[in-house]
């Protein structure tokens, strides 16, 4: 990557943070760089809006909208945010780094991908997509020109820049139409503001449709109208195209992760892709330790160039002088209130006075004013005791029954002890079930693990069939069943992991999120046993009012 000694300096952003090395895309609103961030000493993406945008205030809404977006996402399927600067000329974004192009680069080169490949690439975009949904985001763009891919194979989604996110004021007005047509749901084709995370969905079924035809339809909506559309398709994932991309929002898949879990399923009765299939990404060559000092002459950055100012006949990138029309208008400070001079110290009994007023006669005035208040003061004393009536005399009464005062003290002992015992059953039955909720959730969370993490088992060595046969009786299973499923499935890869040397950073993750669901179900169910084990969780138990634990 070096240039020769006379080559040009590169570009620098951010005042000096970000080297601008290499472009890596270019899309209809911006182009992205690879970069050094100088502070971190990292290589990564650097995203600028077009010069020719810059003084588009939409577009410049959507492109910090996106930075917004990002912010609120932190998933390993999810470019993580380094810096943004919506005043910058240009604004500029930086994120993780996923230099391996996106999954509709990998079908323009090499066509229709293999159905497992084309699988996995979709259940780590689900993964995304429940993420976030989970913080509220309506991505509204999800097509495979935004599955970005790392020198790791880890599928990125990315383009949140028409994202609409929960109770944040929409950039869409209502009855427009934004986004790419083949991917869009019927519904946003007419109304993009209206759409949620059903319209997602559908683009999901879209992008896989695209990745194993090796193009796009806009008819798939119809498509069990229509069998031609999905003739080619492998017939285990024509259901799942289906679903999702039914015409009405209700009759489709109804959350991602159902959808995720239905082409995880698909998965597994797919057979494996043939040797010759070529990888998700290949082998790239490692980024130098630091950028170079100089680029090659003939490297040129013509929109940023412009943006900047820079002159690109000289070698240094010297900038220019710019028109103060050329730009943009500063952002305007927020008003803030000038602190308050700070005020002297005051002895209690300090006198402050105005300078009209004799100082001589202050004192005289206070011990006169002192006098008033104490004589008041007594008058008020007196006038209360006068007016004061006194308590009448306490009546005698004759003790007619000798033991009455005992009875009445042993029926009251008896009213407080009924009333604590129940008190203390309450308290036993409340902990109990607090307890099972909490073992009930923690079940669900492993569940949910689960369905997100199971794919882990194409990348284990050995047979994966004993692997399946448990998932598969796992989303048939219920109640107590399904838990005992899901342990048996963790416990499995576990196992695996064991008896493997070496073990990939990214598969270990998965491993890690899947055992530490199962671990935290453990601790719950111990948890709510040992309550109902313990007083009054037991006394709860033995007169029935909560059950035995399992």
């Amino acid at each position: 990557m070096p240039g020769p000694p006379n080559g040009r300096t590169p570009p620098r952003l951010g005042e000096g943070r970000f080297t601008v090395v290499e472009q890596l895309g270019d899309g209809g609103t911006a182009t992205v760089y690879l970069a050094w961030d100088e502070v971190e000493e990292r290589w990564c993406a650097l995203k600028a809006l077009h010069t020719r945008l810059i003084r588009d205030q939409e577009m410049r809404r959507r492109f910090t909208q996106e930075a917004d977006a990002l912010r609120l996402l932190t998933h390993p399927n999810v470019p993580r945010i380094y810096a943004h600067d919506p005043d910058a000329t240009p604004p500029f974004t930086v994120m993780e780094l996923a230099r391996c192009g996106s999954a509709m680069d990998w079908v323009r080169t090499h066509g229709a991908m293999p159905p497992p490949l084309a699988a996995q690439v979709i259940l780590e975009v689900c993964e995304a997509l429940a993420e976030a949904h989970a913080a509220g985001i309506v991505h509204r763009d999800v097509k495979p020109a935004n599955f970005l891919l790392d020198d790791a194979g880890v599928t990125k989604l990315t383009d949140f820049g028409i994202a609409r996110v929960q109770d944040a004021t929409s950039l869409t007005a209502t009855g427009s139409q934004i986004g790419t047509f083949s991917y869009m749901a019927p519904e946003q084709r007419s109304d993009t503001k209206s759409v949620d995370h059903r319209a997602d969905i559908y683009a999901v079924g879209a992008s896989l449709y695209t990745l194993l035809r090796g193009r796009s339809s806009a008819e798939l909506f119809i498509a069990d109208k229509d069998d031609a559309i999905l003739h080619e398709v492998a017939p285990e994932l024509r259901p799942v195209i289906l679903r999702a991309t039914r015409y009405e929002p209700d009759e489709r898949t109804p959350s991602v992760r159902e959808l995720q879990a239905e082409v995880r399923a698909a998965l597994a009765q797919l057979p494996p892709s043939a040797p010759t299939d070529p990888p998700l990404v290949t082998t790239r060559e490692p980024l130098p330790a630091r950028p170079p000092a100089t680029l090659p002459p003939e490297r040129r950055f013509e929109d940023l160039e412009r943006a900047l100012g820079l002159d690109p006949d000289e070698s240094t990138f010297t900038p220019v002088n710019r028109s103060p029309s050329a730009s943009v208008s500063p952002r305007v400070m927020p008003y803030v209130m000038p602190p308050r001079a700070p005020t002297p110290d005051r002895r209690e009994d300090q006198v402050v006075v105005p300078d009209y007023v004799d100082i001589s006669e202050v004192g005289a005035l206070r011990a006169a004013h002192e006098e008033e208040r104490r004589a008041a003061e007594e008058r008020a004393r007196k006038l209360a005791l006068r007016n004061t009536p006194r308590p009448p005399e306490p009546e005698r009464v004759e003790e007619t029954v000798p033991h009455q005062g005992v009875v009445a003290g042993m029926a009251g002992a008896v009213t407080v002890g009924v009333l604590l015992a129940l008190l203390v059953l309450a308290a036993g039955a409340s902990l109990l079930r607090m307890s099972r909720g909490a073992a009930d959730r923690a079940g669900a969370e492993l569940d949910a693990a689960l369905l997100a993490e199971g794919d882990v088992i194409y990348t284990l060595p050995g047979d994966r069939a004993p692997f399946e046969s448990i998932f598969a009786r796992h989303r048939e299973a219920q109640g107590r069943e399904r838990v005992a499923t899901a342990l048996a499935f963790v416990d499995a890869v576990d196992a695996a992991v064991d008896g493997t040397t070496h073990v990939d950073a990214a598969v270990a993750q998965k491993v890690q999120r899947l055992e530490a669901a199962r671990d935290a179900y453990l601790d719950a169910r111990e948890a709510h046993r040992g309550a109902a084990a313990r007083f009054p969780g037991s006394l709860a138990v033995s007169v029935g009012l909560v059950p035995q634990p399992d």
